[in-house]
């Protein structure tokens, strides 16, 4: 295994003003850990870089099958979506296919991330249904689930509940790790502490398609990117530039999973969990690991710059500096 120390540097003018130390797993085809920093066996929670896993739930059950569900609305149990329109209409149709409507949704309400990450056209409203919570449509595969099997609706996401506990095991199954510790996730969903190999771990199952249900939640993935997260947002763009090799997505404090399928055969799961949890060093820290990788064509590479070295600007427009990368050899 190639081991380097891994962290971002942010720099005003020609200084460095702050550095976000990370860990990075890599795991090949073959389940190898091939890449990746010296303690790769530390502990996070996965956070939303879980949703892809936790929705296999949905079509393991056949749960998809029983209501009909279209492939883009499924791509919505997998995201950490804008609450643009586009996300939340496609949430309240799939409440509607399963018979609940917002009231069911236990994840709370924010403002939606448009106005984090898009072009600041949208307006802020005084309050926002439940459907724009970026996890609401995570929330609304588990439902269906519990209508499809009978089970409960009402305590859907305590840990106890039947879907809670396939979901589990299932984390437990492609993470490779067990008595996997549980928390509340911003969302209130359970949320896994498991070490970033086993993060890494499960990704490289993703990107293999190691079973039926994640075979299809890879190309669902990655035939409906914009669902994924939306305007102005990484794992969105990263996906569509890659145009089909790349499955992205993020997690909060600072974790991304990224599982890759290259044309000459190449499978990699990777994980990044920054240290302090700062989402901001995730990109750049994910292009030059794929970079190592080989994995970018120079199309990608150069379109993928923005995000690989992002320039910093002050309030007046004014270039103040940037964010890069570092790799050191062990």
């Amino acid at each position: 295994m190639k081991k380097i120390k891994a962290f971002v540097e942010v720099t005003r003018g020609d200084r460095v003003e702050s550095i976000h130390h990370a860990e990075i797993s890599v795991f090949d085809r073959e389940g190898r850990e091939v890449f990746g920093t010296e303690n790769t066996g530390r502990k996070t929670y996965l956070r939303s870089s879980a949703k892809p896993f936790q929705a296999t739930v949905l079509l393991d059950t056949k749960t998809d099958q029983f209501f009909g569900i279209p492939e883009a609305w499924i791509a919505l149990t997998c995201a950490s979506h804008n609450g643009e329109e586009i996300h939340a209409d496609i949430v309240r149709a799939f409440l509607q296919k399963i018979g609940l409507d917002d009231s069911a949704l236990q994840c709370g309400t924010h403002v939606p991330l448009v106005h984090t990450f898009g072009d600041g056209s949208e307006q802020i409203r005084e309050s926002y249904s439940p459907v724009y919570h970026n996890c609401s449509g995570k929330h609304t595969g588990m439902l269906a689930v519990c209508r499809h099997l009978e089970e409960e609706v009402q305590t859907y996401l305590h840990f106890d509940h039947p879907v809670q506990k396939m979901i589990l095991k299932k984390i437990e199954a492609y993470s490779e790790e067990k008595a996997i510790h549980l928390a509340l996730d911003g969302c209130t969903a359970p949320v896994f502490y498991i070490s970033v190999q086993g993060m890494s771990r499960m990704y490289r199952h993703l990107a293999c398609g190691s079973d039926e249900s994640l075979g299809k939640i890879w190309k669902i993935m990655t035939e409906n990117s914009y669902l994924i997260a939306g305007k102005g947002r990484f794992d969105t763009q990263i996906m569509e530039i890659c145009n089909g090799k790349i499955a992205a997505k993020v997690g909060a404090e600072g974790v991304q999973g990224c599982a890759v399928r290259l044309p000459d055969g190449r499978r990699f799961g990777i994980n990044i969990k920054i240290l302090d949890g700062n989402r901001r060093a995730l990109a750049s820290l994910l292009i030059e690991t794929l970079l190592y990788l080989e994995a970018l064509t120079d199309t990608e590479i150069e379109l993928l710059k923005p995000f690989h070295r992002p320039e910093l600007k002050n309030y007046a427009g004014r270039s103040v500096g940037e964010i890069r990368a570092i790799f050191e050899n062990i």
